[in-house]
């Protein structure tokens, strides 16, 4: 009874925690001097993401129901948040490293089970919809009360023990939710399911493998932005959490209409025009460093989430639905998420780090300005070579061709 409000308190639940530790990550280890490991910090995070879904397919599909598996990894996580702010005000960076790999490998679970859980509960295509929604509210809300107007610790290690109280709230709160015992209790376990290995057959398909190595060469882009971008902003007086959200909010807006948008266009289109929109926000953002109308910049670079967001990662999840036969559509969307955010940002984080750790050798302006217009000069490069290299060699003429419910 009730469920669907149930579910949407899940949900803003579940990005406030993650929008409370992952958001500023950036910020506060360029507070305390930690700035050189930013690119580490997200290559373990892509090492816990490849691991994480035996989680999900071993614990919470097989032996317990989903809802106490998430209650009892948000507890877990909430021990292990509480103790990173030591590690970084001794500046013991390997246990910092080791840290964040727990909350990935403990949290990134989560997110999936909470998908699973709305799924079981609710009509998906008429209501998860809302329910999503609610969980980029949750993430809008984590940022404002973190930003320079509320509570104003963006920049310090606060932010891991806000997400720590959230996570034990979240975690005690999972405990309610409608039960959601495993779906394959019987059945037996498949290492090949549990590492989507049946999905891999799509790579068969020219088209889905240059959509999937472009997905993972923007990558490089993308977390440039994710993770730096909270480095960037305090040095030009920017407070990220707050000024975030506007790119947040855009987001929101953009899905609404993006499935109008591929029915008239078709996902070649949309896809390209969100690589293309990955290049004009690095340099916007790279014009900023060193423009005196540097906020115009900015916003504009942060309005750019929509097209940037939606109309790459998220049209290329339809993507993929549309190319997996029924039986692999979650192995298919499992392998996706394991090539960008576990393959790709190791990648991803790797590349970055280093090239920021060698460009930007200052922390403040002006010194810092020059650094910075070169260093958002790299991420633009990488999407105008995935923009071009998508354009040249994909085709979604058979994608088009099936029909919308399949």
């Amino acid at each position: 009874m009730f469920k669907l409000p149930r579910l949407l308190v899940m949900m803003f639940l579940q990005y406030f925690v993650q929008g409370a530790w992952n958001m500023v990550i950036g910020a506060v280890l360029a507070a305390y001097s930690l700035k050189e490991i930013v690119g580490s910090t997200y290559s373990m995070l892509g090492v816990a993401t490849i691991i994480s879904p035996l989680f999900v397919g071993m614990i919470a599909d097989r032996f317990f129901a989903s809802q106490k598996v998430m209650g009892i990894l948000h507890l877990l996580n909430a021990g292990i948040l509480f103790s990173i702010p030591m590690f970084i005000h001794e500046h013991n960076e390997v246990g910092f490293l080791i840290m964040i790999f727990l909350v990935g490998l403990l949290f990134y679970p989560t997110t999936a089970l909470a998908n699973s859980v709305s799924f079981r509960h609710i009509d998906g295509v008429k209501w998860f919809p809302i329910v999503r929604v609610f969980g980029t509210i949750g993430f809008m809300t984590v940022g404002f009360l973190m930003g320079d107007k509320v509570l104003n610790i963006t920049k310090t290690t606060n932010t891991f023990i806000l997400a720590a109280g959230a996570s034990i709230i979240y975690g005690i709160y999972c405990f309610t939710l409608p039960n959601t015992p495993p779906a394959a209790k019987n059945k037996t376990i498949s290492m090949r399911e549990i590492l989507c290995l049946d999905a891999l057959s799509l790579f068969k398909d020219k088209y889905f493998s240059v959509f999937m190595f472009s997905t993972f060469i923007l990558m490089i882009s993308k977390t440039a932005y994710s993770a730096y971008l909270p480095v960037y902003f305090p040095v030009l007086q920017i407070d990220p959490a707050s000024m975030m959200q506007i790119a947040t909010a855009t987001e929101v807006i953009f899905m609404v209409f993006l499935a109008f948008i591929l029915s008239k266009f078709g996902f070649k289109k949309v896809i390209l025009f969100g690589a293309i929109s990955w290049i004009i926000r690095c340099l916007m953002l790279s014009e900023a460093a060193v423009s005196e109308n540097y906020l115009y910049y900015v916003i504009g670079a942060l309005l750019l989430q929509g097209l940037c967001w939606d109309f790459f990662f998220t049209a290329g999840d339809i993507y993929i639905d549309r190319k997996a036969s029924t039986d692999i559509k979650a192995q298919a969307q499992g392998l996706r998420f394991i090539v960008s955010n576990g393959f790709g940002v190791f990648m991803a984080a790797s590349v970055c780090g280093f090239i920021n750790n060698r460009i930007v050798t200052e922390e403040t302006m002006p010194q810092a300005a020059v650094q910075w217009q070169e260093f958002w000069i790299y991420p633009a490069v990488v999407a105008a070579v995935v923009a071009v290299g998508f354009w040249i060699f994909f085709n979604d003429k058979d994608v088009l061709a099936k029909k919308t419910n399949q």
